[in-house]
């Protein structure tokens, strides 16, 4: 057994050896910008070649939520020259400015997140914390940029020649069906939060770019408060809490355990908050949670 693993190591580097010997090695005088960005990326992902992990100062900083790491984009970031800050974040998934939050989505994750009902709670929480909430819908560079994509994710790889075409002005087939439904859910979701804004993005390397392009000459962000917003165990500002009134809060509807110390930080009592009219709700808890939240204080008021 020993002998034999020997042997084959021995195989493969005289077959190296013979492929090396082969190589045609072309020689530029000057590489090109898709070469360079290539080696860049090598040089980074290198476990040999650490790249360095100190903070330039006046470079763009992004604050990268911790399990984002398991994706190519915190990397690619880092190759395009901008510093990944990794931290926990409740709140978001890419922190780009102090008013800039980004929500990232897979083509898979989206689909899971809509049947879940988590996208609607954490668009929901990106509107109550920041003033730009972005969705950011990622491909990757080898799927084909289109909502087809969506279906095939959802349903599978599609059959192609095993069923013959149908006849036009037949009912619609399952595809178009869920392709309507998939638009119908974003669309949904941006009138449920008017300040939510969609981004398309073709690939991992896209992403990059958009993120290059939305941080020019923007404030950059604060890791340390990026961290707390949202936070459960972040402690209010005032020394005393009134816990009967923190839990009639809790007890009303659209109020949850993740905006009601936003609320409590809005407004400094439940009068204040029954004497707000319907935009003032809505401009805290956003549109639909303010609008049940309102229809329920004043039922029956004229």
């Amino acid at each position: 057994m020993y002998l034999a693993e020997l042997r084959r190591e021995k195989d493969a580097f005289e077959s190296l050896i013979r492929e090396r010997s082969n190589m045609v090695l072309v020689i530029q005088e000057k590489p090109s910008a898709t070469q360079a960005r290539t080696d860049a990326l090598i040089r980074t992902i290198s476990t040999r070649n650490a790249g360095g992990a100190t903070l330039e100062m006046g470079k763009p900083l992004v604050v990268v939520d911790i399990r984002e790491f398991r994706s190519s984009l915190p990397g690619l970031l880092h190759v395009a020259g901008i510093d990944v800050h990794p931290i926990t974040l409740t709140v978001g998934d890419y922190v780009l400015t102090p008013d800039m939050v980004v929500e990232r989505k897979s083509v898979s994750d989206l689909i899971s997140s809509f049947n879940s009902g988590r996208l609607y709670t954490q668009c929901e929480l990106m509107s109550a914390h920041y003033k730009e909430p972005l969705l950011l819908i990622e491909f990757e560079h080898d799927q084909s940029f289109s909502l087809q994509t969506l279906l095939d994710a959802k349903s599978g790889a599609k059959l192609v020649g095993k069923y013959p075409a149908k006849k036009p002005g037949g009912p619609p087939d399952s595809d178009t069906i869920e392709n309507t439904s998939v638009q119908s859910k974003l669309v949904l979701l941006t009138l449920a939060f008017p300040r939510l804004r969609i981004i398309w993005s073709s690939s991992p390397y896209a992403t990059a770019e958009i993120f290059a392009d939305l941080k020019n000459k923007n404030t950059q962000p604060d890791p340390v408060k990026a961290a707390v917003i949202g936070a459960e165990d972040v402690d209010l500002q005032s020394g005393g809490v009134n816990v009967m009134g923190e839990e009639l809060l809790r007890s009303l509807p659209g109020i949850t355990s993740m905006n009601f110390r936003h609320v409590m930080s809005m407004v400094s009592s439940i009068r204040e908050l029954c004497d707000l009219d319907l935009a003032g709700v809505q401009a805290i808890l956003g549109v639909e949670a303010g609008r049940t939240l309102h229809t329920f204080l004043h039922r029956g008021s004229k």
